[in-house]
């Protein structure tokens, strides 16, 4: 499989941090997102396992469902991730992200980001992708020539706030992701890398 338009098809997902659950910092939120139908790491007879290749992530913050721009004094800090690790609790205001889990040192990081609202950022935070955008650094990320691959069941949409958001935050995703076939030493390596 490649990065082109045959091949590749979105996954999007919508959450929302509001301040009363992330109203200081070190609040954790794990949500889940089910791949399972597109993930099969066993083969059967000559039908090779398969793995979600995940190229791109699109992320926008508005301050609603229907993606209405979030006003200028919206302040908090987010650290946001995509990883393959799983956690025996999922939600908001739930504790297990820990160690290096939101960093580049993490094997089972799939992309991250930062978040960072504030009345002193100019432009201020609208519902536009996010790298487009000076409030929101992308840290880590895939690319089309060398895609994460996942072989687990489902993605988990992390979060930790760094400070209080003082409104809701509507966060909406799009991942630009293909079925690939892996031959089994691949298949192998990443069932390995990606248990923990």
């Amino acid at each position: 499989m490649a990065y082109n338009y045959k091949d590749v098809f979105y996954l999007s997902a919508q959450h929302e941090t509001t301040n009363s659950t992330y109203g200081s910092s070190g609040v954790e939120g794990i949500v889940p997102i089910d791949v399972s139908a597109y993930v099969d790491p066993i083969a059967r007879g000559k039908a090779r396992g398969t793995g979600l290749a995940l190229y791109r992530v699109h992320l926008d913050a508005s301050k609603s469902a229907q993606g209405g721009t979030i006003a200028v004094a919206e302040d908090g800090v987010m650290r946001i991730g995509l990883t393959v690790k799983e956690y025996a609790t999922t939600g908001d205001n739930v504790s297990g992200i820990s160690g290096n889990q939101l960093t580049c040192a993490s094997d089972l990081l799939a992309w991250g980001m930062d978040f960072m609202g504030s009345s002193a950022v100019t432009p201020s935070t609208t519902n536009v992708t996010v790298n487009k955008l000076p409030d929101k650094e992308v840290f880590l990320e895939p690319s089309d020539e060398v895609p994460y691959i996942i072989v687990r069941d489902s993605l988990n949409w992390i979060f930790n706030s760094g400070s209080a958001l003082n409104a809701d935050i509507h966060w909406s995703i799009r991942l630009e992701c293909a079925q690939v076939t892996l031959d089994t030493n691949t298949l192998n390596q990443l069932l390995r890398t990606q248990t923990a």
